[in-house]
């Protein structure tokens, strides 16, 4: 720790060094004229506060991606995106269809694909937030901008982001004839045809995009019979229209259905001598850190259904725009999302059917936004607003289970005997909100902002049991019922140092909600309710853009307080079929400080670079569970927390220069994780040691056409992307690997 905290110590004078340094700006600017560069970095106009501003004049920490820098990048999906933020982890969590999502800003997030885990940064979709992991894992084609917000964003974006948002706005229609048509061809047999088209007038705009992607090979071998598995199929439309009711009002519609097929994520087993599997049935890793396949991409599935995974989405969203004078502006948005998934999925990663499970998911979610900002001349202005959130899903899910013989239940046999266990579950949520944001000029260069919101929310859940399937409820039918309130405040003061620097100081608050655990084991842990967590954060930042607009460099100083952080604890359960269960529980507190340095150089009209820096001091205060079964509550503050790295980074080159007839680009980068957990525990089966992903893309535009060709994770990183230990590793622990390298080559026509 006296290491840790003298590094931190580093970095805090780095960051006020960056203070002083900006005090000497008019200087720095006065010498930039004279090298007469006739580029500068490009404005980019951000709605982290519900409003537009650039985004060196928004107090608070946000990193931005405008649609070229997205061009640039050639990201398939968020995940892509990881590198462009310090401090964000962003995982495919492989635990079923539809690619839950792990995001991790600053060291919080949540691992686990059941939807009673409430997510703890937002993803946010033309302002409609998205309420599962389930299917966040959002396309990044047709987008304009995306902001990656981190730290809590309670007041204006509500529950569920104590760890931040992610906030992506797509493209509108131009009212005009035009579009563009990509396709393109890579690696494993991966083919895409990406296609947008505008139409229409003033009055009456559409778009309609589509997407098709097909990876038709798979980069796991399955062991069992030699078949490649990780196939996928994705398909995508949505319909956009925007239509000019009157001069100062507007309307927006939009819907999108998009469907995934592909192969269950298979795992990999890592549990060595001593494990259940490996002692009972000969299944074993043959060491640390090494699968029992003996390579990260070399797997074991036995699952009949391995490859029907099915994960299907539909969404409709409604913005209205009303300018109802010079100085007001009202916004109403509502968003329906619903999703349908289904997979059979091998969790025990052997050839034997020690635990498969065949889960079947609806969920469906409503959400309206009414907000009022204001556009004054004088020295007061506000966002204020009314928000309203519905929320179900329903799981009925068979576990099939082959290792009931080590407890006596079944006799010892070979081919193992396989029980099937039924269980259903329904959780519904109702939350409403009313939420401000008032910023006060105190002069011309000190503003104060100060808001909140208050939410009040109430969760119902059914848990089902019976010797079939849901509606056989002859073993256990309970019901629950719990509310929950809170008020989180947030108080901001910045000073415009010059039109160039701009510093700021900040307290804000995020709740994260409370629920009724979706993995329960008997009818008293289905109806045990676990309480709301919420974190504090204290922030100190600076932005600032200098030498004639060539250089850029933000940093921000952040500690965050994590209280009634959520676990999920082991327990022995007399009543659960085998003896123990699983429970979610209000366990620990912790810290999370750091500092995070952006910068965007522009070196000459050709060359230019962009660094993130991100460090984090991450540990658990206080962390009094029973994780292993024992019986009692033991002391676990000696873990680390989950994907929380002290140092990650990266850097990209960029060159660009004409070349013939047309413009040529160049963008490689470096993405550097630090080491780190991703088991709850900390099994060093599945610790994860320094990572650099190099990534290399190549572009040729002429005209209106660009041909691109890119090469993702060159040197084939294998890191963990989770790690779970069954029973505290008693049974086994499992995993799945990053995804290997991949190249491709895109042409887009555009029109």
């Amino acid at each position: 720790m006296e290491v840790e905290l003298k590094n931190f110590s580093r970095l805090f004078f780095v960051f006020t060094f960056v203070i002083s340094f900006n005090f000497f700006g008019s200087f720095q600017e006065i010498r930039a004229q004279e090298t007469q560069l006739s580029s500068g970095i490009e404005e980019i106009v951000v709605t982290a506060r519900k409003k537009e501003e650039n985004i060196q004049e928004t107090a608070l920490s946000v990193s931005a991606l405008s649609q070229r820098d997205l061009d640039k990048r050639f990201p398939n999906d968020i995940r892509d995106l990881a590198g462009d933020s310090p401090n964000l982890i962003i995982d495919d969590l492989q635990q079923g269809p539809g690619s839950p999502t792990a995001i991790f800003i600053r060291g919080i997030g949540v691992s686990d694909v059941e939807k009673n885990f409430d997510p703890t940064t937002g993803v946010v979709l033309d302002g409609v937030f998205i309420g599962a992991n389930s299917g966040a894992m959002l396309k990044t084609f047709d987008l304009e901008k995306v902001e990656i917000l981190r730290g809590p964003q309670g007041t204006l974006f509500g529950r569920n982001t104590v760890a931040g948002v992610i906030n992506l706005t797509r493209t509108r229609p131009t009212g005009e004839i035009g579009g563009k048509i990509r396709v393109g061809y890579g690696d494993y047999d991966t083919s895409l045809v990406d296609a947008l088209f505008n139409f229409g007038n003033e009055t009456a705009a559409f778009k309609i995009t589509g997407t098709h992607r097909e990876q038709k090979e798979g980069f796991l071998t399955n062991m069992v019979n030699g078949e490649d598995l990780g196939r996928e199929e994705y398909y995508q439309v949505t319909v956009n229209g925007l239509f000019s009711i009157s001069e100062n009002l507007e309307m927006e519609l939009t819907f999108t259905d998009e469907q995934q097929d592909q192969d269950a994520h298979t795992t990999l087993n890592m549990g060595g001598a001593g494990t259940w599997w490996c002692a009972a049935y000969g299944q074993c890793s043959p060491g640390l850190g090494v699968p029992q396949s003996g390579n990260r991409w070399a797997v074991y599935n036995n699952e009949p259904k391995r490859r029907d995974a099915f994960f299907a989405s539909k969404t409709g969203i409604l913005e209205v725009r009303w300018d109802i004078s010079e100085n007001y502006r009202v916004d109403y948005i509502f968003g329906r999302k619903t999703t349908d998934e289904e997979v059979d999925q091998d969790w025990d990663g052997t050839p034997l059917t020690l635990y498969h499970t065949d889960r079947r998911a609806e969920y469906e979610q409503d959400s309206h936004e009414l907000r009022v900002t204001s556009d004054l001349d004088g020295k007061f202005n506000f966002v204020t607003g009314l928000y309203k959130w519905d929320s179900e899903y329903s799981i009925p899910m068979e576990s099939r289970i082959g290792f009931f013989d080590l407890f006596g239940a079944v006799p010892r046999l070979d081919p193992l005997i396989v029980v099937p266990i039924y269980a259903y579950t329904h959780q519904e949520t109702e939350s409403m909100a009313v939420f401000f944001e008032v910023d006060y000029d105190i002069n011309e260069q000190f503003t104060l902002t100060v808001g909140g919101r208050y939410i009040d929310e109430e969760k119902n859940s059914h848990a089902c049991q019976g010797g079939g399937p849901f509606p056989d409820c002859g073993a256990i039918d309970t019901f629950a019922k719990k509310s929950w309130t809170k008020f989180t405040p947030k108080v901001a003061l910045s000073y415009q140092q010059s039109d160039n620097v701009l510093y700021y100081a900040s307290y804000s608050e995020g709740y994260r909600s409370g629920g009724f655990n979706g993995r329960w084991g008997n009818q008293f842990s289905a109806v045990r309710p676990y309480k709301p967590e919420t974190v504090t954060n204290i922030e100190v930042g600076v932005k600032s853009t200098l030498m004639d607009n060539t250089l850029r460099v933000n940093v921000a100083v952040f500690d965050m307080q994590y209280d009634d952080k959520q676990f999920d604890v082991d327990i022995p359960d007399t009543l659960a079929a085998i003896g123990r269960a699983t429970v979610t529980d209000n366990v620990a507190e912790a810290t999370f400080r750091g500092i995070e340095l952006e910068l965007e150089a522009i070196i000459n009209q050709n060359f230019s670079i962009d660094l993130n820096v991100g460090y984090l001091d991450a540990s658990y205060d206080e962390f009094f569970a029973d994780l292993t079964g024992a019986g009692t509550a033991s002391d676990f503050t000696h873990l680390e927390p989950l994907r929380a790295p002290e140092l990650n980074w990266t850097l990209g080159l960029n060159y660009e220069w004409e070349a013939g007839p047309g413009l040529a680009y160049i963008r490689a980068s470096a993405h550097f994780i630090g080491e780190h957990h991703v088991s709850q525990l900390n099994s060093p089966t599945t610790f994860n040691q320094d990572q650099t992903i190099f990534d290399l893309s190549m572009n040729y535009e002429v005209n209106d056409t660009v041909i691109a060709v890119f090469a993702k994770n060159i040197t084939e990183e294998d890191g963990f992307m989770v790690g779970y230990d069954v029973f505290a590793g008693a049974a086994w622990s499992y995993t799945m690997a990053r995804a290997p390298r991949v190249w491709g080559v895109n042409i887009t026509q555009s029109f």
